[in-house]
């Protein structure tokens, strides 16, 4: 094969990308917010390796905001097909080494939520989590009395939570499992409705789920928060893999438009070790890694770290 040949073969960001309308209104006009910055060789095999759980892919997608319901989010952005099948492959050591800190924040997070509703745990209250990776909160859920059940499409990641804890993880999309409808009193989704190429339909499937008047629980990276503005470019959660960008104004319009009343919308405050959370950030910031390898070396680097970058909790009911 001769060169010009191979080179044809190579796709190009046209090839691996489509154009979308808003998530929320569906409208096609729109500002550009941040340009895109893709790689000078973009192939679909190392896009495989960006859509992962923990992934540390900056941005390189054009971020825009709607003309109409001023709603953020990629366009052009990677094809779903592409997205979908990284997701499916994914796997994630680093992810799921934390999962004792990640129960430990939801089994605080989901008891204040229980109080607050006036639900009592262990009385039957059956729940969803959509995306649920290695089923940290499952297990929160379940230490709690409550009967969960998970979706996750990351093959290995289901099949951890599956073997290690012996969880009901079900691998696939929410849209390939055969659930029965109104049979769940919560459904959460933990750091997932960014991710999601079509996050209205999936409501809507969340909806069908939920009992009467049941509950939903969203978590996610608020582009309006005070992290988000001060950090800019260096925010952690401007990624290729969060597809939409939700402030507290326009995600309240947005589920309200999906059948959801907002009962509650705070800020989120997680805990991870403070390790972890240190090399993470050294990926944007060269003296948080020194800092990490430092504490590591002290045998500090398992320590918890309480602590918030943006991250906003949304406790909402299926409206009648």
């Amino acid at each position: 094969m001769n060169q010009r040949a191979a080179a044809a073969k190579i796709p190009t960001v046209t090839d691996l990308t489509e154009s979308v309308s808003c998530p929320m209104c569906r409208a096609t006009t729109y500002s550009v917010v941040l340009e895109a910055r893709y790689p000078a060789e973009l192939t679909d095999k190392g896009l495989l390796e960006v859509y992962s759980s923990s992934s540390d892919h900056v941005l390189m997608d054009q971020l825009v905001r709607c003309g109409q319901c001023g709603l953020a989010y990629l366009n052009p952005r990677i094809r779903e097909d592409l997205i979908l099948a990284s997701y499916r492959g994914a796997v994630d050591e680093t992810f799921i080494a934390q999962n004792n800190e990640r129960v430990a924040t939801f089994q605080r997070s989901l008891q204040r939520v229980l109080k607050a509703e006036g639900i009592e745990a262990g009385a039957g209250i059956r729940v969803l989590d959509v995306g649920c990776a290695g089923g940290a909160f499952l297990i929160a859920a379940r230490n709690l009395g409550l009967k969960a059940t998970g979706i996750e499409p990351s093959r290995w990641l289901s099949e951890q939570a599956r073997t290690r804890y012996g969880l009901d993880v079900r691998t696939g999309t929410l849209a390939e499992q055969d659930l029965p409808k109104a049979a769940f009193d919560i459904v959460t989704l933990w750091d997932v409705l960014e991710h999601l190429s079509d996050p209205a339909a999936e409501l809507q499937r969340v909806r069908a789920l939920l009992k009467d008047n049941g509950l939903l629980i969203v978590n996610y990276p608020d582009f309006g928060s005070a992290a988000s503005r001060l950090l800019g470019r260096k925010w952690p959660f401007l990624l290729s893999v969060h597809l939409t960008y939700f402030t507290r104004g326009t995600i309240r319009t947005f589920l309200a438009r999906q059948g959801f009343a907002v009962r509650d919308i705070r800020t989120h405050w997680q805990t991870l070790a403070l390790g972890y959370v240190l090399r993470r950030a050294g990926a944007y910031f060269s003296l948080f890694g020194s800092l990490g390898r430092l504490v590591d070396t002290l045998g500090m680097g398992g320590l918890p770290l309480r602590y918030t970058i943006g991250q906003t909790l949304v406790v909402c009911r299926k409206s009648a």
